[in-house]
């Protein structure tokens, strides 16, 4: 399941910043993405696949980062409308 309708290089990651979703913005898009990922749909595991063990530690980086609710509540609109 991919929360945002594709692959990580696909060309909407030329369009859309994933850290919109975070209170802060001190997240990197990968951070943001992983983070929101746990609730588009609510998520209590994700799974991932890596042998960089850097990016595993970037992934993780993003669980302590607080989504703006407003900005979820938002999306999850939007995609019941285009439904």
């Amino acid at each position: 399941m991919s929360p945002f309708g594709g692959s990580a290089t696909g060309s909407v990651w030329q369009k859309i910043d994933p850290t919109m979703f975070l209170r802060s913005s001190d997240a990197t898009p990968v951070q943001a993405a992983f983070r929101v990922a746990f609730a588009l749909p609510e998520a209590e595991a994700v799974a991932v696949g890596s042998d960089d063990a850097e990016h595993l530690r970037e992934l993780c980086g993003g669980l302590r980062r607080e989504i703006d609710t407003n900005v979820l509540r938002a999306y999850r609109r939007l995609l019941r409308q285009s439904a």
